[in-house]
């Protein structure tokens, strides 16, 4: 049997006493402004119709920038299951414009794309590695992925036409009911298609925007999950000119991606 637990944080303030005999009494605690939360509907949404709601709210933006916090589960040969955590900050300027800061404690990586050419760059190493890219953040997105293995999680979510995507191969949908996600409200939806359970929580209101994503990947022995949060949403940022385009350091060298290098051998072998 599985037990998943929700501990929150409790920060206790500490009180330090100088010569009180006894301690002061607490004050009365402020009031809590509560969210303010939609009516809940007579009747409950079908769950396609709330996925079509945000894809199409998506695809009415031009720019924006979001943080991505994602857990991934990994299942050791002995069953144990860790998590590993990333985050990412992505700004994306359609058709053809991307930018991905990967943090981690040892510098991260960021990715570039320009419209013409995409690059991956690590500032601790030094390094990076550059190669001609596809016409639009969709095709890129699939390029990085088939190519050079590349994944940015949420794609699905973010490319341009999320609902051509997200709907393909649901055998099961279900609204779940509403859920307060950071304290905003959203929508909790319930997917299923032959390899992947899924479920989403959407905004509700006038800016349906994805807060969260659960996948569930029944293809793989254990079925891991990945979860990711999505928060920090701006979406009217002002860009740079310059700001998808990388302009490696002077002291940086440039690598050939694997399947770059892959290539080059045998030609060298065959000299």
């Amino acid at each position: 049997m599985k037990m998943w637990s929700l501990l929150p944080a409790i920060l206790l303030p500490a009180l330090t006493l100088f010569g009180c005999a006894s301690p002061p009494a607490d004050p009365a605690p402020a009031p809590v402004a509560a969210p303010v939360v939609s009516p809940a509907p007579a009747v409950k949404p079908d769950p396609m119709d709330v996925l079509k709601q945000m894809a199409r709210y998506l695809r009415s933006l031009d720019r924006f920038n979001v943080r991505v916090e994602r857990t991934m589960e990994l299942i050791l040969p002995t069953d144990q299951r860790l998590h590993a955590d990333q985050t990412l900050d992505i700004a994306l300027q359609k058709p053809n414009r991307l930018r991905v800061n990967f943090q981690s404690l040892s510098g991260g990586r960021q990715l570039f794309y320009d419209g013409a050419n995409f690059s991956l760059y690590t500032p601790e190493a030094k390094v990076y590695a550059s190669a001609a890219a596809a016409p639009t953040i969709d095709e890129t997105l699939d390029l990085l992925a088939a190519q050079y293995q590349i994944f940015l999680p949420v794609a699905d979510v973010l490319v341009a036409d999320p609902d051509s995507r997200l709907a393909q191969n649901i055998t099961l949908a279900t609204y779940v009911g509403r859920i307060l996600i950071q304290g905003v409200p959203c929508h909790h939806l319930a997917f299923r298609t032959p390899e992947v359970d899924w479920q989403i929580w959407i905004e509700d209101g006038a800016q349906p925007l994805p807060r969260r994503l659960l996948l569930t990947d029944k293809s793989v022995e254990g079925s891991p999950q990945m979860m990711a949060n999505l928060t920090r949403w701006d979406l009217a940022p002002t860009f740079p000119a310059d700001f998808f385009t990388f302009r490696p350091p002077q002291d940086a060298q440039k690598i050939p991606f694997l399947d770059q290098a892959r290539a080059v051998r045998p030609a060298k072998a065959a000299q």
